[in-house]
């Protein structure tokens, strides 16, 4: 099987090499934008780890049928339970029981933790633990929009690879073949999506229903003109409808995180963005409660206003 991402040529010499090599790390964090193929990725390595042929992964043998039927025993997920914002720490502490035992069908157990950066510091400690001292036939692969929003010591005991998107031309050529999209519109798509393949395909499923992700925006830059108010009236087409919130608060994470990881080297306004984002976090799983709308985005434009004033 082929190298699943367009471009990302370094990530892939480097994933090459250990397969030449025969030496699969014990850890590696997958980080990224929302659809640069974090996850694509991490099934890839996934069968690559479960493969029983020579050179994995082979996409024939029946290790690499039951990854790709996504059914295979020995690979297991780990992601915010329904109507929860974060991976809890019992989550963690199943899965560090859990890899201790012995594979089923393959050599390995591989464990994917998708948004990795929801667990909170006591949970990220419990995974540590683990990671510290890993046992030799288990893959954990973290993935997260951010290696910087995990800590610094989990991240120091994997190997990191950065996904980005890949240039018009490439994105273009895999819309229009790959994805059988007309050139014009794949390169709109593109154009609005800075080239995200990812994202340029939903936004392509979702044509017209993006209303809660372009109030994030104008939300944001209210809040960073110190303008609550006016950030709360962006929000008010939103206060009866509750799928578009929820992909209001969706946008709003990407943002936040983009800003935190722009901001590296200016602390002072790292740490006003993490504010922000905290303040969402906690908001967040509010949406899943009759909580009425209007509060919830009155309460989020009081808590960023006072993160961006402190």
């Amino acid at each position: 099987m082929s190298f699943p991402l367009v471009s990302n040529k370094r990530i892939k010499t480097s994933i090459d090499a250990i397969i030449a090599s025969n030496r699969l790390p014990h850890a590696v964090i997958i980080e990224g934008d929302v659809g640069t193929g974090k996850r694509t990725l991490a099934r890839y390595l996934a069968k690559v780890a479960v493969c029983g042929e020579k050179n994995p992964p082979c996409d024939s043998c029946r290790n690499c049928h039951l990854a790709n039927a996504l059914t295979h025993p020995d690979i297991e997920t780990v992601s915010p339970e329904e109507k929860k914002a974060n991976i809890t720490k019992g989550q963690i502490e199943a899965l560090r029981t859990t890899a201790y035992h012995s594979a089923h069908t393959a050599k390995r157990r591989v464990f994917i933790v998708h948004d990795a950066h929801t667990m909170n510091p006591a949970s990220q400690n419990l995974l540590l633990k683990v990671l510290e001292e890993p046992p030799s036939d288990v893959l954990f692969i973290l993935i997260t929009t951010s290696a910087s929003l995990l800590l610094e010591t989990i991240v120091s005991r994997c190997i990191v690879f950065s996904l980005f998107a890949p240039s018009f031309e490439e994105s273009l050529q895999y819309l229009t073949s790959a994805c059988n999209i007309p050139s014009d519109e794949a390169a709109a798509l593109l154009k609005e999506e800075n080239n995200n393949i990812g994202k340029a395909l939903l936004r392509q499923q979702d044509e017209g229903d993006s209303q809660g992700r372009a109030v994030a925006h104008d939300f944001f830059d209210a809040i960073e003109k110190a303008s609550p108010l006016s950030a709360m009236l962006y929000t008010v087409p939103l206060e009866k409808d509750r799928n578009e919130t929820m992909k209001f608060a969706e946008e709003m994470s990407e943002i936040l995180i983009a800003k935190i990881k722009n901001t590296g080297h200016l602390p002072e306004t790292a740490r006003e963005f993490i504010k922000m984002y905290d303040a969402l976090c906690q908001l967040t799983p509010t949406l899943y409660t009759n909580i009425n709308l209007s509060l919830f985005f009155t309460s989020l434009a009081s808590k960023m206003s006072e993160a961006k004033n402190k």
